[in-house]
Order: C-alpha cells, then sequence, then structure tokens
C-alpha cells in the first residue's frame, strides 16, 4: 500500500541523515491515517517534538481527523486539549474534526458540547459546522433542536446550504409535517439554493404511511434560473 511505501521513504531518509522537514511528517502521517493507522501516525507525531520540530495546526488536524475516523474518542480528546498547551489556537476546521466524529456517532450531547465550546473561544461556525449538527439532529428526530440551529445560523449570517434543507425536509417528510415540508422547499427556492427534492421525495426515509402526497420538484436551469412545478403523485408507503 501507498502508506507502505510512504514509511519506507521515510526510513531511508533518516537513515541516511536527511532531516524530515515539517510537510514530509505531516505527509507521512496524512497516508497512515487515510489507511487506518492513527496510532502509528501518533507515534510520529511525537516523534517530531522529540526531533525539535513543532507540530503545526496542520498537523494537529491530521491527527485529529484519524482518531475521529477510528473512533478513538478520548486521544482525540487528549490531543485537542494539549494544543493550547504548545501555543497552536484550534480554528474551525479543528472544530468541525470533533463535532462530526461525534454527530456520525450520534453523541449529540458531546457534539453540542463542543460547539459551545468554540463559540466560547470565539471560533465561528462555518456552515459545514451547521450542516453536521442539523443532519444529526434530524436523524435522531430532534427537529425542534435542528431548527433552532438552523436559525441559529440564518441570524449570524451563515446561508444554509442544499444540504441543510435537504435534511431538514428529509427530516420533517419523516415525521408527516408536510406544511413544514413545503415551506422550505418554498424557501429553499426563493434564496436560490439549487437542488432537486425528487430523489429525497423518492427515498424510504420520505415516505408517509397513508397519506397521497402532493410533490413539489424543484428543477434547475443553467444561469442559476428555477423553476417550481408541481406533480401530482399519489403512492402509499409503508413503515418498515
Amino acid at each position: 500500500g501507498q502508506w507502505k511505501k510512504a514509511t519506507q521513504m521515510f526510513r531511508e531518509m533518516t537513515s541516511r541523515g536527511l532531516a524530515p522537514n515539517i510537510v514530509t511528517w505531516s505527509s507521512l502521517m496524512t497516508s497512515l491515517c487515510k489507511h487506518g493507522r492513527s496510532k502509528e501516525a501518533a507515534e510520529i507525531f511525537h516523534s517530531m517534538a522529540a526531533k525539535g520540530h513543532k507540530p503545526n495546526i496542520v498537523t494537529y488536524r491530521v491527527l485529529l481527523h484519524g482518531y475521529a475516523a477510528e473512533g478513538f474518542f478520548a486521544d482525540m480528546i487528549d490531543l485537542f486539549n494539549s494544543m493550547a498547551n504548545n501555543g497552536i489556537v484550534p480554528d474551525c476546521h479543528v472544530f468541525n474534526i470533533l463535532i462530526n466524529a461525534y454527530a456520525k456517532c450520534g453523541m449529540m450531547d458531546e457534539a453540542m458540547s463542543m460547539l459551545t465550546e468554540m463559540r466560547g473561544q470565539g471560533v465561528s461556525p462555518d456552515v459545514f459546522t451547521y450542516a453536521t449538527v442539523i443532519a444529526a439532529l434530524c436523524r435522531m428526530g430532534r427537529l425542534t433542536d435542528a431548527m433552532d440551529n438552523f436559525n441559529r445560523m440564518i441570524g449570524k449570517g451563515v446561508q444554509p446550504s442544499k444540504v441543510v434543507y435537504h435534511s431538514l425536509i428529509q427530516g420533517f417528510c419523516t415525521h408527516g409535517n408536510l406544511v413544514k415540508v413545503k415551506e422550505l422547499i418554498f424557501e429553499m427556492t426563493d434564496k436560490g439554493v439549487e437542488g432537486s427534492m425528487m430523489a429525497l421525495f423518492y427515498s424510504e426515509k420520505c415516505c408517509i404511511p397513508e397519506l397521497n402526497l402532493t410533490l413539489l420538484h424543484i428543477t434547475s436551469y443553467w444561469m442559476g434560473y428555477f423553476v417550481l412545478e408541481e406533480l401530482l403523485l399519489r403512492r402509499r408507503c409503508s413503515m418498515r
């Protein structure tokens, strides 16, 4: 694999007395983390400091992402906490890694706590932060909390993305709130957010039992213009 080649090249460099720079260290760590070898990447990380190379924020991101991908949350948080001791200020990307890791596992208390800490440190959540949190809350059926975050992002001047709208539409569709579904679709269209709803309505997650649905199909045209076409579709869906 690529990580083996990278490791071999790294060993050859050090055996010849060549001093790896921060880019070399980070590249090797990235290769290891991509192949589920974050523990080995951590050894490289700690070797850097021992050899007088101070890890930068990019290096921290690489290892944090590796820990997150493999579910090593305790190691992830320990590494995150060590950033301050080493004079590294976490940025939005760092917080997004942690929030996304927790949200994917349904650990929303931890995700929301990290979001609070993010704001407390003066780091503004971006559209990815909100999209991650809103999608996770919708999957858990916490639609009120999802809408609270949706309204907050708008209040902070962050433009909701297609992913944000799709998550909310799926959530409300699953719970049978067609009024809110239509409201979100019209709002999405009015704001010029591109995206077709047909895939959502045809997915099992959007099936609503014992209801005849009036579906709204948003068709995107070139130059960013949108045509809203109402399609009358009747179908029944059985809950699994």
